[in-house]
């Protein structure tokens, strides 16, 4: 009897944690609907307002920003604006950019942790922005309920195949 029980606790072991791991590799793939952050500021002069739209990823991954121009008098994207792009952390530049057009940035963050994001001399007007931002973890608190309802389950198996109770023990 405690074979049969035993073996079928080991089946049911295999199949927990096999359907985990699964999950666990499923997580942390990229996702493709990621959750965008619209941020925006009018430059120091007044003259534009600018919409950045960040989507952000995980820490050493592709993290996107889109950087629009818009008028704020009339509320009409302006294309084709000519600008500086930094990226510091503790007042030091991790990336710099010079004389950018391009309405799409991919930065890559090695760390958690406040940046800025620094905009400048836009048109070559000298005008420019800072925008802080905090970059976090991407982690997805769902794994690890799994791992853990996982483990749970496989220590009762293991406890009922071997027919020992963990939490009694004999008194002398």
């Amino acid at each position: 009897m405690y074979n049969v029980v035993g073996v079928a606790a080991v089946i049911l072991i295999s199949i927990v944690l096999s359907f985990t791991l699964f999950l666990f590799s499923s997580a942390f793939q990229p996702i493709s609907a990621q959750e965008q952050i619209r941020l925006h500021t009018v430059t120091d002069q007044g003259t534009f307002r600018v919409e950045l739209i960040w989507t952000p990823n995980d820490i050493r991954r592709a993290n996107t920003f889109e950087i629009h121009f818009i008028d704020p008098d009339t509320g009409i994207e302006i294309e084709d604006i000519k600008y500086d792009i930094s990226i510091y952390r503790d007042n030091r530049a991790q990336i710099q950019r010079l004389d950018q057009a391009s309405t799409f940035q991919e930065v890559f963050f090695e760390e958690a942790g406040s940046y800025e994001i620094r905009i400048d001399d836009i048109e070559d007007l000298g005008e420019g922005v800072v925008i802080p931002i905090q970059v976090t973890p991407e982690f997805q608190s769902k794994v690890f309920l799994l791992f853990i309802a996982a483990a749970g389950i496989a220590l009762f198996a293991a406890r009922v195949a071997s027919g020992n109770n963990l939490f009694r023990h004999l008194i002398n």
